[in-house]
């Protein structure tokens, strides 16, 4: 039997106007089966929003660092130094996102669900040259192996750092799907797709959008910067 496809949506960044009008343009708009990549928030102006959207539509998500920053800044998790860098780091706006919607209630309530976030997801089912996804926040696939061991660097590694032509070539056995590394459009490789399109970034970058890969068809949906 055939599986459901179902859509992975990079980061978002508290710009809550702009998932749902993304989710809009998926063929089964809310019923569809969602896998956020992490950083639903910080830097947009509605990141609460967004991590009420997740929860209330039982969504999956990856860690992303922007999430571990926040819990280390209200030390939900032990510090490594990076609670300090929060707040300049869009931090400052998730928190004023929270002001309306709760306050310090809300966002526990919000720290106790990130706590169960997993840093990468591999999941049972092939696209057709046979790859399974896998689902981490930054990029995943040099710790692919030791993903138990590493699971911190499946979660800042970023995509700049390797040789994109060399990573494009080698036979990792999966398929990585991952945000972090802002694009000009979605890069799909024959072994990885870098989905993060720079959503927040509406008034650095002309394209500004958030996007979804849909699986196992690999087909692109995206929605340019509209809140």
């Amino acid at each position: 039997m055939q599986k459901e496809p179902f859509y992975v949506i990079g980061d978002v960044h508290g710009c809550f106007d702009t998932l749902c009008a993304l989710i809009e343009k998926l063929p089964k708009k809310w019923d569809s089966k969602l896998i956020f990549t992490g950083d639903l928030i910080d830097r947009g102006t509605k990141s609460c929003e967004v991590i009420d959207l997740v929860i209330q539509n039982n969504y999956a998500c990856v860690l992303g660092n922007h999430e571990e920053l926040m819990l280390e800044y209200y030390h939900a998790i032990p510090q490594k130094g990076y609670n300090k860098i929060w707040i300049s780091n869009g931090g400052y706006e998730t928190m004023e996102s929270y002001k309306n919607k709760g306050g310090l209630h809300k966002i526990h309530e919000h720290l106790d669900w990130l706590l169960t976030l997993p840093r990468f997801l591999l999941l049972e089912h092939p696209c057709e040259n046979g790859f399974n996804p896998f689902i981490t926040h930054g990029f995943g696939l040099p710790f692919f192996k030791e993903r138990e061991e590493k699971q911190s660097e499946l979660t800042w590694n970023r995509l700049k750092m390797h040789n994109i032509e060399k990573e494009c070539k080698k036979d990792y056995g999966v398929f990585n799907i991952f945000g972090h590394d802002v694009q000009n459009q979605v890069l799909l490789t024959k072994n990885f797709a870098a989905i993060d399109t720079g959503c927040v970034y509406f008034k650095k970058l002309d394209n500004a959008s958030l996007s979804a890969l849909e699986w196992p068809s690999k087909k692109i949906y995206s929605q340019k910067y509209c809140g």
